[in-house]
């Protein structure tokens, strides 16, 4: 998300000091997990229990709740929120329902849009944005097929 020059009022301030905030939390804990799952070389989505399983070596497994927040199809730069998916079970899209409350805090109505336009940067800027408000540990993202999806994951269940 790039503020245009002209828009300098404090709701635009306060949108780029929250933006700040959720980028350096978001690259921090980005780096803690991929540090922290080093050793696990699969991973599987269970849409209806809203978790990601983790398998490593020997069977070791490590399971996340997984809230998902957006589907994204690069090649369009389409992005659409998850709480608007009739694709994910209604757990996933309560879950994903309370990224709406960032459109009444930070005055920008694109949380409350079902789908936007966004480049690859929005879109990680989007994923740090809903990180922070659900106070997450990471994001994790499926690019093995698309859309891509992107989860914000919680303590292991």
């Amino acid at each position: 998300m790039h503020l245009h020059r002209h828009h300098q009022d404090t709701t635009d301030a306060r949108f780029a000091d929250l933006l700040r905030i959720a980028m350096d939390g978001y690259r921090a804990s980005q780096a803690a997990f991929s540090e922290a799952i080093a050793g696990f070389s699969a991973w599987n989505i269970d849409e209806e229990a809203a978790t990601l399983t983790l398998t490593g070596d020997g069977g070791r497994t490590c399971v996340y709740q997984a809230t998902p927040i957006v589907t994204y199809l690069p090649a369009l730069e389409s992005l659409a929120w998850a709480w608007a998916n009739d694709v994910f079970p209604v757990l996933s899209r309560s879950r994903a329902a309370q990224v709406r409350e960032l459109a009444t805090q930070t005055g920008y109505q694109m949380f409350d849009t079902p789908q936007l336009r966004a480049t690859p940067g929005d879109m990680d800027e989007l994923c740090a944005l809903a990180l922070h408000h659900l106070q997450g540990i990471a994001v994790f993202k499926t690019k093995n097929q698309e859309p891509w999806v992107c989860y914000v994951l919680h303590a292991a269940a």
